[in-house]
């Protein structure tokens, strides 16, 4: 990783956008008696991702986020959670990473697997949700 020299110089890894969501992630903790709770591992990077949901009407009213992991990870993962607020279950499936990676102002391509692995953790959260409901 390439770090910037005292000189004024900005960080050329990350996003500002990435490093807001690191330093100040949204939507951590759990759900009490949620609906759903996904999880998911990068075993390369050693993140792990895990998301709770409540689901009313088809909608993901609400969502929170546990995670131990890089700094693309977590970023990920809390932009990852105020993407879903408010939409269906479909329209949370169709978030890719590409999608989520623009959102974030750009992830490192060794760092792209790390915003998969908070998208399979919401795709496992669904799974039990379509299986519940």
């Amino acid at each position: 990783m390439k770090i910037a020299e005292s000189k004024g110089k900005k960080d050329t890894v990350y996003s500002d956008i990435v490093r807001d969501h690191f330093a100040h992630p949204r939507n951590v903790g759990e759900i009490e008696n949620p609906d759903a709770v996904g999880e998911a591992k990068n075993r390369a990077d050693g993140d792990v991702v895990q998301l709770h949901l409540a689901v009313h009407d088809g909608k993901i009213k609400d969502i929170k986020m546990r995670v131990m992991g890089c700094v693309a990870a977590i970023a990920a993962t809390s932009m990852l959670t105020e993407m879903v607020k408010s939409k269906s279950i479909e329209e949370a499936l169709s978030i890719s990473r590409e999608e989520l990676s623009c959102r974030l102002g750009g992830l490192p391509d060794n760092k792209m697997q790390c915003s998969l692995t908070c998208i399979t953790a919401l795709h496992r959260a669904i799974g039990q949700v379509k299986k519940t409901f």
